[in-house]
This record gives C-alpha cells, sequence and structure tokens, in this order.
C-alpha cells in the first residue's frame, strides 16, 4: 500500500485505500470487485510515473478531423490525415520533448509506440494522443479506444456540424465517461462552414443533447458538479493558428500537470466506489441500515427459541421430570409402604414410561424436527431479502441455509442436555418426612391393634367428646389421627417433589434457551452478521471516497 501523506496527493491515497477497503467488502456481499482492482492498480501505476505531464487523449469519430485538428496544433504533419476512412489504426503521441525520457514508462503502459515530439511551451504539460476513430468499421479499433480510455487524464471529444448529434458519441462514451475526468471539453470541427450564430446554436444543441441524454447530471456527479458545464470549443483544424485559437487557449488553460492526474484519478475512484454502493443497495449520504433491524433480529431469536423449546416438548418433559422426582421421594420419604409402592411402580414398568426424563431428552429428536425454527429464521429474513438489492440478494439468501444451520441448532440442544445434572434433584427434607412416614405408619398399626383389642376383649378406654359424633372411643381418635397425619405428609411430600422436579425442568429449560440464542447469534447468524459488517464498510469507505475528493 502507498503510503499516505498530506496534501492532495494522500487525499488521493486515502481515495485509494478506502475503495481497497470497499472491494473488500463488495466480495463478501457477492459483488464483483475484478474491475475495481483493475481501477486500483491502474491509479497507483500512474501515480507511479515521475512525469508531471498529464495525458489528453483526441476522441472522435471518423473523418471529424482528429488528425488535422493535431497537425494544426503542431503547425506540421504530425499525425496522417486523409479523406479514406479509417486513418488512425493505432494511437499516435505527440509530448514535449524535455519530458521524452520520463515519459518512456508513462507511454510503455499506455502501450503507445509511435511517439512524436514537440518543443511548444505554450501549450503546457499536456501529451496528446490521437486515436483511433471510435466509430470505425474495423471494431478493433473502437477496442483500442475503449482499452486507453481509462488510463489517460483528460479527453477533447472531437465532432463537427455533422456528427454532433451522433447516438455513439452519447451513449458509448459520453455517458460513460463524463463523470471520470475534470479535465475535457467537446470540440467542434469544421466550425468555417458554420455561420457564428449557427455555432452558438450547436453550442446550445451540445448541451441540450447533454443534459436531456445524462440527465442534467453525469454519473457520480455528487459533489455536485454540474457535468454539463464542460466547455464547448468551436475550431477549424484547416483555418490556421486563429482556427484553433480557442482549443489551444483551453490547453494552455491545462498547466496543472499532475493535479489534473489526481482528479481524473479522484472522478474515477469516486465513480466505481458509487457503483459499488449502488450495487449494494447503499447510499452513502444516509445512515447505514441493517439488513435485519435489532427488534426483528430480536424476534427471529425468539421464534427460533419457541419452535426449538416445542421440539424438545418441556411441558411433557416438566411431567416427567415431576413424576421422576416424586418417585424419588416415595422411596425416600414414605416409610417402608412407600419403598413397596416404589418397587411394584418400578417393577411394572410404569415408572420408565412416565418417570424418564433423561431417556426422554435423549429421544428429542425422534419427536419433532428443526425444521420449523430454521423456517423461523427464514421468514424473519424475507422482509430483509426483498429490500435488498438484486445483486446481494444471493449472499443474503445463503445466510439461512437449513444444511448448516439445522445441524448446528441440534449440536446446541444436545450441548444444552448434555451439561445437565446427571441425576436428579433429591432433599434433605425427604428423609426426615420419610422417618415421620414411619412413625405414622407405625402408630397406625398400634392404632388398629388397640381397636382388635378392644373389640375382643373390651378393656375400659377413655372417649374424647367430638362435634356431631358424640363420644368417640380412643382407639379410633389415635387410628384417624395417624392416618391424617400420614395423609399430610404424603401431600407434603408429592408437593415438595413437583416443586423440585419442576425447578429442574426450569432450570433446563433456561439453559437450553440460553444455548439456543448463543446458536442462532454465533452460528445460525453469523453468516447475516458478516454481510452486515460488510455493508457497514462498504458503506463507510464509500462514504470516505466521496469525503476526500474534495481534497485532491
Amino acid at each position: 500500500m502507498t503510503a499516505i501523506v498530506d496534501g492532495p496527493s494522500g487525499a488521493l491515497e486515502r481515495s485509494l485505500a478506502r475503495l481497497d477497503v470497499a472491494a473488500d467488502a463488495a466480495e463478501v456481499l457477492g459483488l464483483p470487485s475484478d474491475e475495481v482492482r483493475a481501477v486500483l492498480a491502474e491509479a497507483r501505476d500512474r501515480l507511479g510515473f515521475p512525469s508531471d505531464v498529464y495525458v489528453l487523449a483526441l476522441v472522435g469519430g471518423t473523418g471529424v478531423g482528429k488528425s488535422s485538428l493535431l497537425n494544426a496544433l503542431a503547425g506540421s504533419a504530425v499525425s496522417p490525415a486523409s479523406v479514406r476512412r479509417p486513418t488512425t489504426s493505432e494511437p499516435i503521441a505527440w509530448v514535449p520533448r524535455a519530458a521524452r525520457d520520463e515519459l518512456a514508462g508513462l507511454l510503455a503502459w499506455l502501450e503507445v509506440g509511435d511517439v512524436r515530439e514537440h518543443d511548444q511551451s505554450t501549450l503546457g504539460s499536456v501529451a496528446i494522443l490521437d486515436l483511433p476513430d471510435m466509430d470505425s468499421v474495423a471494431t478493433a479499433h473502437r477496442a483500442r479506444v475503449e482499452q486507453v480510455l481509462p488510463k489517460v487524464d483528460a479527453v477533447a471529444w472531437i465532432t463537427d456540424p455533422e456528427k454532433y448529434h451522433d447516438a455513439i458519441l452519447y451513449d458509448a462514451f459520453l455517458r460513460t465517461w463524463l463523470a471520470r475526468l475534470a479535465r475535457q471539453a467537446i470540440v467542434l470541427n469544421k466550425s468555417d462552414r458554420l455561420t457564428a450564430d449557427e455555432v452558438e446554436q450547436v453550442r446550445r444543441d451540445v448541451v441540450r443533447d447533454l443534459r436531456e441524454g445524462l440527465g442534467g447530471r453525469g454519473p457520480g456527479s455528487r459533489d455536485g458538479r454540474d457535468r454539463v458545464g464542460i466547455p464547448v470549443v468551436a475550431v477549424s483544424a484547416t483555418a490556421g493558428p486563429a482556427g484553433i485559437r480557442e482549443f489551444a487557449d483551453w490547453l494552455a488553460d491545462g498547466v496543472k500537470g499532475k493535479a489534473i492526474v489526481r482528479s481524473r484519478l479522484a472522478a474515477t475512484v469516486t465513480a466505481h466506489a458509487e457503483r459499488l454502493a449502488l450495487a449494494a443497495g447503499i447510499d452513502p449520504d444516509q445512515p447505514a441500515t441493517p439488513f435485519l433491524d435489532p427488534a426483528a433480529r430480536h424476534a427471529a431469536t425468539e421464534a427460533v427459541n419457541a419452535a426449538v423449546l416445542r421440539a424438545i416438548d418441556l411441558p411433557a418433559l416438566e411431567r416427567q421430570a415431576v413424576a421422576a422426582t416424586r418417585a424419588q421421594a416415595r422411596r425416600r420419604g414414605t416409610g417402608p409402604m412407600g419403598v413397596l409402592t416404589s418397587l411394584v411402580y418400578r417393577v411394572s414398568g410404569r415408572e420408565a414410561q412416565v418417570a424418564d426424563p433423561d431417556g426422554f431428552l435423549v429421544r428429542w429428536r425422534e419427536r419433532a424436527p428443526l425444521a420449523p425454527a430454521v423456517e423461523a429464521l427464514r421468514l424473519a429474513l424475507a422482509g430483509s431479502l426483498q429490500a435488498a438489492a438484486p445483486a446481494v440478494r444471493p449472499a443474503l439468501a445463503s445466510t439461512v441455509e437449513p444444511a448448516r444451520l439445522r445441524p448446528s441448532l441440534e449440536a446446541a440442544v444436545d450441548r444444552a442436555i448434555a451439561r445437565r445434572e446427571r441425576t436428579l434433584p433429591s432433599s434433605r427434607i425427604w428423609p426426615v418426612i420419610g422417618f415421620l412416614q414411619t412413625l405414622a405408619t407405625a402408630a397406625t398399626a398400634l392404632s388398629v391393634a388397640w381397636i382388635v383389642l378392644w373389640v375382643l376383649a373390651h378393656p375400659p378406654v377413655d372417649s374424647v367428646q367430638l362435634p356431631v359424633l358424640g363420644l368417640v372411643p380412643m382407639p379410633f381418635v389415635a387410628l384417624v389421627v395417624s392416618l391424617l397425619v400420614g395423609y399430610v405428609l404424603a401431600r407434603s411430600l408429592g408437593l415438595h417433589a413437583g416443586w423440585v422436579g419442576r425447578r429442574w425442568a426450569g432450570r433446563l429449560r433456561r439453559e437450553i434457551t440460553a444455548a439456543v440464542e448463543h446458536e442462532v447469534a454465533e452460528h445460525g447468524l453469523e453468516p447475516l452478521d458478516r454481510l452486515e459488517a460488510a455493508r457497514r464498510t462498504l458503506h463507510e469507505a464509500t462514504r470516505d471516497v466521496i469525503a476526500v475528493r474534495g481534497d485532491t
């Protein structure tokens, strides 16, 4: 990368550096950048030549008198002129003799081998190229013009009273090149065939044609300059020095040398940066907008999460967890009868069916696919896809590929499941309740024995006065109290075990939700984030290129 320095040259270097960044971002967005890379290479090559001479091309159609105009400027036959069509088949360079040696590298870069020298100091630091006819019947001639034009620094568009309306001039050349060159003129040759009023009418016609054909401004005219305001110079190459004085004066005014080169390169850099921005659907004059705004992004993540949790079936998982914790609580907290009941529950296979959250989780893929989760993300991007520039849509659409996203979401769920507690949670309260249940069971057994003894032997017992029931013997009171205590303990155990199971399921839900959110952010939306970052970079780089152009 060329070093960045202060001043106009430094401003251009900053533009080149920012266009380089824009090209990198454009490639991420799927936009072609070969042309921009070529422009960058050309600009750096052009800035590397030591001469302050700028290159002016004479461009025009067959028979408009380009070669005659060059010969008139030189005062001698520099370029062959003839009524035959075409005459010039290869560019001819007319350069200052004093700069001939330092221009050797530049001319070789331009691939111009036919070089003529001059000693005229009044024309300024300019090397003039007489190019082949742009409308030649020989297609190679037009191709040669199009090959050289990107490398020149200024253009004189040569026409005549017969061809100034020519569609090739306006549609094929001016529409493309008007915005790229600050130094250019439309030269009306053979003006001696017109009256002074007719010359002025032609000038007005040319300006009108430019305005109508280019909408009043050339492409890329963000700097506000009216590209139609280029001069229309009337000359007559056959009328001697007086006939070309207006054009010679225009040439003499262009003595800025490298400033013209920098201006041309800056315009070209700006035009290509704006083309990249346009292809990406970016307006550098407006704030950057994301493909997916934060609210839509959050909604998309929530939709994916909801679809994943539906696939896992968390309500059923919670029921499994509650049943499992209650089964575990029965073994530890219901006394001798609870142990017997738990044994029957396990042996019958009932526990494996309704109280196995671990197996339920492991089999989550069998119950539902994650296609709805992928589709939720795709739907979230549907609006962005429609609003995106056509050239960016393929890259944007590829950010939600089911073949890539679904496995990553499945892996996220598996990781969350693997991080869960390996065993169901327990509680220190359950053994206490179990001990109390044992006491309650013993009390019940003793109460039953007491009742049997009382019925058979009729020993005297106390009675308790109860509302409605009246006097109730103590053996029956003891039985009812022991049964009631056992019931309360059993209900307390079941409620507590259910709360423990639901809390365990809730923790797992949060872990899965966090894992899915992380997966969506890091993998599901990572390709989109990469495009978002590239789009922001392209927006900033384009805006910087436009901003620094005025400093060149």
